[in-house]
């Protein structure tokens, strides 16, 4: 009776060490002055940010296999640790892009704006956040949902890259100028 148990142990071990391991989304490298800390797991890109300053952190990772079923969900937890008002983020993708908005919610702040395009999340806080916000649902949380990203035409052993940044007021003021401008300039061509 002992024997049929072990060869059945041996055979459910053999079966186990032939089926293809479940390969998640794997953080390459982070170019960052700020703590990353990496969930991600197979289908989902997850990732805490810890604030120290408001410079740029860039994520780099490496799709696998299974992360190639349908599209990854994204949820990131940034914590504010820089005793700094936070009005505003951004992320910006390359080598993957945004197939659907998901949830944010700031912990203590009023939630502005929430802007997106295939390559970015522009998040505007009305009130400033001082402590953390969610970006998607890290926490699980009944009524908030993940940010996706489309996996289409992307194979196992590509690259993407996910900045982080915190807009400095002076480069919106700026960017807000340009646009007005460059309204302007389309307005008057289409006049004269």
């Amino acid at each position: 009776m002992q024997a049929k148990y072990a060869f059945i142990l041996a055979a459910a071990l053999a079966l186990c060490s032939l089926a293809p391991a479940s390969q998640a989304v794997v953080l390459t490298g982070s170019a960052s002055a700020n703590a990353v800390t990496d969930y991600s797991t197979v289908g989902q890109v997850a990732f805490d940010l810890d604030l120290d300053d408001f410079s740029p952190a860039r994520l780099d990772f490496l799709v696998e296999a299974g992360d190639l079923l349908g599209p990854l969900s994204l949820n990131a937890l940034v914590r504010n640790l820089s005793g700094s008002a936070l009005s505003s983020f951004s992320f910006r993708l390359e080598g993957i892009r945004f197939a659907g908005a998901g949830s944010v919610t700031p912990t203590f702040g009023t939630l502005g704006q929430v802007g997106y395009g295939s390559d970015y999340a522009s998040i505007r806080f009305a009130t400033p956040e001082w402590s953390e916000f969610h970006f998607g649902n890290p926490l699980a949380v009944d009524g908030a949902s993940d940010w996706l990203l489309s996996t289409a035409g992307l194979h196992a052993g590509d690259r993407f890259s996910i900045t982080t940044a915190v807009p400095e007021p002076s480069s919106a003021a700026l960017m807000l100028a340009g646009l007005c401008m460059s309204g302007l300039l389309a307005a008057r061509r289409r006049r004269g």
